[in-house]
């Protein structure tokens, strides 16, 4: 058990630092203004979107094993349904909300 959590906590410490070094990294490009954090954050969906996908799945699995050590249920199939059906949700909100414009 105790080998799960030290597992577990250095993985997301690598998570973290990766995405830390991905967002503090601009390719060696020089920037005359600075950048807001939420341009910031808006460049890191636009260029490291896949990126941003596998972070996501891996700390909802992540999040699940936890609750499943906790509290000793089945959170895994759950998260895996969530991580599978999320993208299809957002297909048919954003489709509804180009045809309303």
């Amino acid at each position: 058990m105790n080998r799960d959590k030290n597992l577990s906590g250095t993985l997301i410490l690598l998570t973290l630092g990766f995405i830390l070094f991905t967002a503090g990294s601009d390719g060696g490009a020089i920037k005359e203004s600075s950048m807001t954090l939420k341009e910031s954050i808006l460049n890191i969906f636009k260029y490291y979107i896949d990126f941003v996908v596998i972070i996501y799945v891996f700390l909802c699995l992540q999040i699940a094993g936890y609750l499943e050590l906790k509290h000793r249920q089945d959170f895994l199939t759950v998260s895996i349904i969530s991580i599978l059906f999320t993208p299809f949700a957002i297909f048919f909100i954003y489709r509804n909300e180009e045809s309303d414009v």
